[in-house]
């Protein structure tokens, strides 16, 4: 079962005061963090653990008073944000006592929060739009696309050209060949917004984990990195997106429509079969009794060269077949 032995009667009760402080400071943590690459998830994913760990403890109120306090700290942000960070931090506790009653899996606790955290992010979306009487995500789009289309006169810009003696039409050449890219990247958020918050809620599970384990709490760890696995159907994805990107040009709106799906799609089933590609790697280590250095060696060159990356999901999706690491499938 994914939570083993809890026993909210045996089990010492938790110090209330210390878990809102260790709730306040992750969320200082996390604005002060939050910008940052990979650590900005780290805080991100922190902020919940100890209303979880109340939550499981069967001690319901005493977990939304921890979120709530934590969250209050964000309301010299914006006054939305606390009621935000609250909801979600409560509903993701009650996640996890879902999954011990349902006998949920570790990686089924995973998606589920991450569904959750992705579904808020649309309703808070929706409500502030609502309550501004305005489209959030019209408006920066209208604001981005204006900012791109000014770009080449932006004084900055131009002190730039002078500064490193880049010609008009040097400028003009690169800005042309980059314009599209540019004006697609906010169309590739979805999928990147996805990533990033499945990556939170696994680095969540791994806090409980960890933690909990002090206390008496096991959760049921999850599977050696080595085994990870997708079912065979998640292929379909890579397909997908492949034949969105490669339908042929009729419409110049429909095209850019049909790009953006076709590219977020290889973006999110493209990470899950690299990181399946790198299972399947660790699994020949394992096999081969590489030393850990060669280990760290070996995916430190990989990542070096965009070829090699581009072999790692493929090995990923081969593997669906092949079966390189004789994994027992059903």
């Amino acid at each position: 079962m994914p939570f083993e032995n809890i026993n909210n009667i045996n089990q010492p009760r938790s110090n209330l005061l210390k878990l809102i402080l260790f709730t306040v400071l992750a969320y200082g943590v996390l604005i002060i963090v939050a910008f940052i690459p990979f650590i900005g998830i780290l805080g991100l994913s922190l902020i919940s653990v100890p209303s979880i760990k109340l939550m499981l403890e069967g001690r319901k109120w005493e977990s939304m008073i921890c979120a709530l306090i934590g969250s209050s700290l964000l309301f010299f942000i914006d006054w939305t944000l606390p009621v935000f960070f609250t909801v979600l931090v409560i509903g993701t506790a009650y996640i996890y006592l879902y999954c011990f009653n349902k006998n949920k899996s570790p990686f089924q606790t995973i998606i589920i929060n991450s569904l959750w955290f992705a579904c808020l992010i649309i309703l808070y979306v929706l409500a502030v739009s609502l309550a501004r009487q305005e489209n959030m995500i019209v408006s920066f789009m209208n604001n981005y696309r204006n900012v791109i289309n000014n770009f080449p006169n932006d004084p900055l810009i131009k002190q730039y050209m002078q500064l490193m003696a880049i010609s008009d039409t040097q400028f003009k050449t690169l800005y042309e060949q980059s314009k599209n890219i540019f004006i697609m990247l906010p169309y590739l958020v979805p999928s990147l917004l996805l990533m990033y918050i499945f990556i939170g809620s696994l680095i969540n599970y791994y806090w409980c984990i960890s933690i909990f384990k002090k206390s008496g709490i096991i959760l049921k760890s999850i599977p050696q990195f080595k085994t990870w696995d997708l079912p065979w159907f998640y292929v379909s994805g890579i397909i997908i997106g492949l034949i969105f990107i490669i339908i042929p040009h009729f419409n110049p709106a429909y095209d850019f429509v049909f790009d953006a799906i076709g590219i977020n799609c290889l973006i999110i089933f493209g990470l899950f079969y690299t990181v399946l590609g790198f299972s399947v790697l660790w699994g020949m280590f394992d096999k081969f009794n590489i030393s850990l250095m060669w280990r760290v060696l070996i995916i430190l060159a990989i990542s070096f060269f965009l070829i090699l990356i581009i072999i790692i999901p493929v090995m990923g999706v081969l593997d669906v077949w092949i079966n390189f690491r004789k994994l027992e499938r059903h």
